[in-house]
């Protein structure tokens, strides 16, 4: 296709850029099909191949203090804040509740045959309660003894149900909306949402228990919808991890989401222990309260004064106008295709439902969203019924729930970061050994000399850390592997702490792969010749297998999960005694380990452009049936709290049975879509 200098170039039949060839036409004499097509590549001239993070991350290193600079560094204080108030006011928030709701009750009905007996002793207690709050004190943190009748708890546990079920209504509508414009206001100001909506909340409590029959139900209802339209701890989350993707290289951001992954769990753990002690010392809610009201003024002043803004947009003119020249023509296509995918605020959960509609033989997308419903909807509805049912079985108190939530956060954390890695580690060595032992001639097609160029180019570009992935376009093409973070970070946070990287690749090395973009869309068709094809399908059976063999341990951590998940929700009805109940709760939390492998096999199952689409559709699958499991789930305690209170743990049991079963017809195949 070359033609010598001087004469004028052919019409091409490809979609290759003209720039592209004529900067090839004047750097060599004589074209060759053999050499690399960017064999010089500068970042001015070949903006689309540019990584735009790692552009912009070292720009801002480069010409920003490390006080105005953007980091993940800055989300570490927040994190732990929100976890920390949040852990100790979820170990006391359900007994303070139940106590209110309970007050409810008894104002609006007489006491039955059940309840006669009892009364008079709490109408004492609730007149003494009633008394305090007219003195303008609260009243007691957990409810009387004699609130345990089946009649108030199913009354408890539907009015909390509808509660939540709003609230979950209102933050699925809204969580999609609000993410979106922080693509274009900004992350920290997005970011006030969630301290201004847990004021109000706190507020709302305060007032509730001063005032509880004046106004207090309807407050309790308006607070959960307010917190459900401000976003509430799943808006601060998501946009907490995009303000880390926009400063962090893609090369760290595993590590990075791992870290603060596996500080919201400790922080957790430790918040929920804290509040459970301090509000039994104090037999009052208002100490925990107090320390929110707190944590969410620091928080407020830390994203107003301190935390930088992490969009290139809010950046300063200089570092806007550094960025622009980096990557303007990749940032124009990506503006393009992010305004085209714009839509109304309402459209958003509608759309991503649309990613699971039957596609041919491809049922592995819908079992995975059906599995995905039903461990939401039991893991939810498990929360819902906790605290009643451990109030009536066992007389606890917010003491002990702080000690069972501490429990669960500190058993997830070490599943993840200790049980999980070391058994991938464990099962990639034995794939490694029996590769090695069927698979001796795939190394001989590797040492061709068709293919050694290829090969050679892609390890200088792993040993190089100033180079992006770009510099080497095929070996880009042929990994096509982006970044799961989310999925898989406290897998791979524990793979790091543990050492256990000593496999062929390195850590790095597999890190910088799942950043690597797929930018075989930048390649001219006539580079597709015999020797590259060769070249590319050489690596792509080497990656298929390995494809394969990630898509066969995430399927089996998946199924290991839900089998200890159904396992131990019997447990919890079978356990008569504290100490069997704390058991089960923590082997119940080992199960975690298939939530992130969930996560991981979608990312398997789909093109690297679309896990954005894919994850973001399993949320609002997630988000969905957290609204239906307070209905079903709580409803099913309420009708049977008088006659068998267990049975609600049988209930979950067999809703992740059902998702057992649906993880053994997921066939470990990865489907590709074809755009039409």
């Amino acid at each position: 296709m070359a033609t010598p200098r001087g004469e004028s170039q052919p019409d091409l039949s490809h979609s290759t850029s003209e720039d592209t060839v004529w900067r090839s036409d004047q750097n060599h004499d004589h074209a060759d099909e053999n050499a690399p097509l960017l064999s010089n590549p500068d970042p001015p001239n070949t903006p689309l191949n540019t990584d735009s993070t790692s552009i912009y991350v070292k720009i801002l290193a480069n010409h920003l203090p490390w006080h105005k600079r953007p980091s993940a560094a800055w989300l570490y204080p927040l994190f732990a804040l929100v976890a920390v108030s949040g852990g100790m006011l979820t170990s006391s928030v359900g007994q303070y509740h139940a106590s209110m709701l309970c007050r409810e009750y008894m104002n609006r009905h007489a006491p039955s045959n059940t309840t006669f007996l009892t009364a008079a002793d709490m109408t004492t207690s609730l007149f003494n309660a009633a008394a305090a709050s007219a003195a303008g004190g609260v009243i007691p943190l957990r409810p009387p003894r004699e609130c345990q009748v089946p009649e108030i708890l199913a009354y408890t546990a539907k009015t909390m149900a509808l509660v939540e079920v709003l609230g979950g209504i209102a933050g699925t509508a809204s969580v999609g909306y609000w993410a979106s414009m922080s693509d274009k206001y900004g992350r920290t100001k997005l970011m006030l949402l969630g301290p201004i909506g847990s004021l109000f909340s706190l507020c709302a409590l305060v007032a509730e228990g001063m005032w509880w029959d004046q106004i207090g139900l309807p407050l309790m209802v308006v607070a959960s919808l307010v917190s459900g339209v401000m976003g509430g701890i799943s808006l601060g989350g998501a946009l907490g991890m995009a303000y880390a993707a926009d400063c962090t290289d893609p090369s760290r951001r595993s590590l990075v989401y791992s870290w603060l992954h596996a500080g919201l769990f400790l922080f957790l753990g430790i918040g929920s222990f804290l509040g459970g002690t301090l509000a039994s010392a104090n037999d009052s809610i208002m100490p925990i309260i107090y320390f929110d009201i707190f944590a969410c003024f620091t928080g407020l002043a830390l994203l107003v004064f301190v935390v930088p803004e992490s969009l290139p947009s809010k950046q300063s003119a200089h570092i806007q106008e550094l960025y622009e020249k980096a990557v303007k023509p990749y940032k124009k296509a990506e503006n393009r295709e992010s305004q085209e995918q714009q839509g109304a605020w309402h459209s958003h959960m509608f759309r991503a439902l649309m990613f699971f509609k039957p596609n041919g033989k491809n049922t592995n997308l819908i079992l995975l969203g059906a599995i995905s419903f039903l461990q939401m909807l039991a893991l939810k509805g498990t929360f819902s019924v906790l605290i009643l049912y451990t109030n009536r079985m066992f007389n606890w108190t917010e003491y002990e729930d702080g000690i069972l939530f501490s429990l669960g956060s500190m058993v997830r954390l070490f599943a993840l970061l200790v049980l999980l890695p070391v058994f991938v580690h464990f099962y990639r060595k034995h794939a490694a050994k029996k590769g090695k032992k069927g698979g001796s001639s795939v190394p001989s097609q590797r040492a061709t000399p068709s293919n050694s160029g290829l090969r050679n180019d892609h390890r200088q570009y792993v040993a190089s850390d100033d180079e992006g992935p770009i510099n080497n376009p095929l070996s880009a093409m042929a990994i096509g592997i982006a970044d799961p973070a989310v999925a898989s970070s406290l897998e791979h946070l524990g793979e790091a702490a543990l050492n256990l990287s000593d496999d062929e690749d390195s850590f790095e090395e597999r890190r910088r792969r799942q950043s690597t973009v797929d930018s075989s869309a930048t390649l001219p068709s006539t580079s597709k010749s015999s020797r590259t094809k060769t070249a590319t399908l050489s690596d792509a059976s080497r990656t298929a297998e390995e494809a394969h063999s990630d898509l066969k341990l995430d399927t089996w951590v998946i199924r290991i999960g839900f089998a200890i998940n159904s396992v131990t929700y019997i447990g919890y009805g079978l356990a008569t005694t504290t100490w069997m109940f704390y058991l089960a709760s923590a082997l119940h939390a080992v199960s975690i380990i298939a939530s992130p492998s969930l996560k991981s096999l979608l990312t398997h199952l789909v093109e690297p452009s679309q896990f954005g689409a894919v994850l973001g559709a399993i949320q609002v699958v997630e988000s969905v049936a957290g609204i239906f499991s307070p209905i079903v789930i709580s409803w099913v305690f309420a009708a049977t709290v008088s006659t068998r209170p267990e049975f609600v743990w049988y209930c979950c049991a067999a809703l992740t049975g059902v998702a057992l079963v649906l993880s053994f017809m997921v066939r470990q195949k990865r489907f590709v879509q074809t755009s039409a």
